[in-house]
């Protein structure tokens, strides 16, 4: 029912791993996909699985989209997962979804809410995407994206071609376009499951800032010249791309990310933001874990 695609890059030591985690799914009603996007040392697969495993080496560096792209040209099953090689899947997700399809056979998409483990931090919080699937329009998803990533996602490899995959000219913010892409088409048909299905780990102070600042900037102006047609959308986005430009400094754990949560607060009149500016300011370490509660 299912093919899981995971791109991997120079991580080889965590397949294995994360191959593992998947032998605990309570039925394997799935393959797994791994893109090897041209590791130094090639992913190879030595053990035993009960599931299909498939490693498709890449001739070059094709980046995370394309790689999940190539993922589901070769998928041989109707529904398609995305995994990071660092992140993992609550036991019973397959199950679960099989049900959710099996009970709904009209639906084409489902989203749910993941755990976000900061690692360095050493805390979790959950995702709150939009409950009410009525409430996924172009409007709201302009102004916060409360569908999710890529690994929080269940899609037909049908609607995956139809919208043309992952857009590979972003350097950033690529799971963004998708879903923005996915929820304007005529066809797009979601279901809500709200367990936390999916454990995502993130690490502060593993990037360069200017390398993501510059990459995010890039993608902000080519989503908004692609989704961005009415006042009412312009406002929205630009309130989004307030948050998406603070991310990258957050994340680094820099004082400067505190502009952007002003400016937040200049244009939504909330004290949350001004809260998390002045906080930002005296300790953007303890802005981060601000999120267990925001």
């Amino acid at each position: 029912m299912f093919s899981i695609i995971v791109p991997s890059y120079n991580r080889k030591d965590e397949i294995p791993l994360l191959l593992k985690s998947l032998t605990h799914q309570t039925v394997y009603n799935f393959e797994v996909i791994i893109i090897d996007d041209y590791s130094v040392q090639p992913v190879e697969i030595t053990e035993f699985y009960p599931f299909p495993v498939n490693v498709i080496r890449n001739a070059r560096n094709l980046g995370a989209a394309e790689s999940r792209n190539v993922g589901a040209k070769n998928a041989k099953n109707q529904w398609l997962l995305f995994l990071d090689d660092d992140d993992r899947f609550l036991p019973q997700k397959c199950e679960l979804l099989a049900n959710t399809v099996n009970q709904n056979n009209t639906i084409n998409f489902i989203y749910h809410p993941a755990e976000c483990v900061m690692v360095n931090e050493g805390f979790s919080y959950i995702t709150k995407p939009y409950e009410n699937v009525i409430d996924i329009t172009l409007d709201n998803i302009l102004k916060a994206n409360k569908v999710g990533g890529m690994p929080m996602i269940a899609i037909t490899k049908e609607l995956f071609n139809k919208v043309g995959g992952l857009s590979t000219d972003l350097l950033s913010l690529e799971d963004y376009d998708f879903i923005l892409k996915v929820i304007s088409d005529e066809i797009f048909t979601p279901r809500y499951i709200s367990l936390p299905l999916t454990k995502c780990t993130f690490h502060t102070k593993r990037n360069s800032v200017s390398t993501n600042i510059s990459n995010t900037e890039k993608a902000i102006s080519m989503i908004e010249a692609k989704y961005v047609k009415t006042k009412e959308q312009q406002k929205n986005f630009a309130f989004n791309q307030l948050y998406m430009l603070s991310y990258p400094y957050i994340m680094n754990l820099s004082r400067q990310a505190a502009k952007y949560y002003w400016e937040m607060f200049k244009q939504s009149h909330s004290v949350k933001y001004v809260v998390i500016a002045i906080i930002t300011l005296i300790s953007p370490k303890l802005a981060i874990n601000m999120k267990r509660f925001v």
